[in-house]
């Protein structure tokens, strides 16, 4: 009963954080070290979160000079019930580099990266097969548009935030 107390109110906590932005992502660390957590933008290492069979996603809460802030509650997917690491270990909360976080489009793909982040904003000339293929890196946050770059670096354009796919396992729907 305790467990099971505790995991819903980490799931609250999440799921409430996450509300200041509606972003969440993948880590997509292709280093092959673990990946730094930091208490600031390119600050102290405070976690390495391992490579594990799963992964990790995280909420994005706000950007700084392409660093982003993270819940400290992270969830690892993956595994077979859900599961979550609590950070801890800084007051100034806890900062990943935007090369390693990624995330996919969900639903239709059919001019969905944008110049401007309005839905007016003159579409990108993007192959929708494109997209499934290169992940995205998110750049910065303007109400429900985020600004994001191709794995690739190929391009750059803003999206619906409600068009995000942060699960490398499934293509959202």
């Amino acid at each position: 009963m305790k467990k099971y107390i505790i995991t819903s109110l980490i799931l609250f906590v999440v799921m409430s954080v996450s509300a200041q932005t509606g972003a969440s992502a993948y880590i997509c660390d292709n280093s092959g070290t673990p990946t730094n957590v930091r208490n600031a933008p390119n600050g102290k290492i405070v976690k390495k979160l391992p490579d594990i069979d799963g992964g990790y996603v995280v909420s994005l809460l706000e950007v700084r000079n392409k660093w982003w802030r993270i819940d400290p509650v992270i969830d690892v997917y993956g595994g077979e019930e859900d599961e979550y690491v609590q950070l801890d270990g800084s007051k100034t909360g806890y900062w990943v580099h935007y090369s390693v976080l990624q995330f996919g489009i969900a639903g239709d793909h059919e001019n969905v990266l944008r110049e401007t982040p309005s839905p007016k904003g003159k579409p990108l000339k993007v192959a929708p097969s494109y997209l499934y293929e290169v992940g995205l890196h998110p750049l910065e946050i303007r109400g429900e548009w985020i600004k994001v770059i191709t794995s690739d670096n190929r391009y750059t354009g803003w999206m619906p935030i409600d068009k995000i796919c942060d699960n490398p396992l499934t293509t959202c729907p």
